[in-house]
């Protein structure tokens, strides 16, 4: 019989994306660090809600919920596109450096 195959979520450039609200979470969170993405400013593009204003920030992930620890660099763009490119490499060098 076939093993079955495990349910992949979203990913970005190899790690895995997580929402809660207008929160986006990027990375494993088995790591020390993740970088947190908050939709501040959307709007309707047809219909479709397209965001505007977005805050990231490169987080600490040793505390016991996800999006409370303490944020190490932040940044904020007008194109979600942007802050995940630009929040991506942020992480990947901060996580070679620990």
């Amino acid at each position: 019989m076939a093993a079955a195959k495990k349910a992949k979520g979203l990913t970005f450039k190899g790690k895995p994306i997580y929402r809660k609200g207008n929160k986006i979470y990027y990375g494993n969170l088995e790591d020390k660090l993740i970088l947190e993405i908050e939709i501040l400013e959307t709007k309707k593009v047809g219909d479709i809600d397209v965001s505007t204003k977005v805050k990231f920030s490169i987080q600490d992930n040793t505390v016991d919920e996800v999006g409370t620890g303490i944020n190490y660099r932040t940044g904020e763009r007008n194109d979600l596109y942007k802050a995940f490119d630009i929040g991506s490499w942020w992480l990947q060098d901060a996580l070679s450096t620990m």
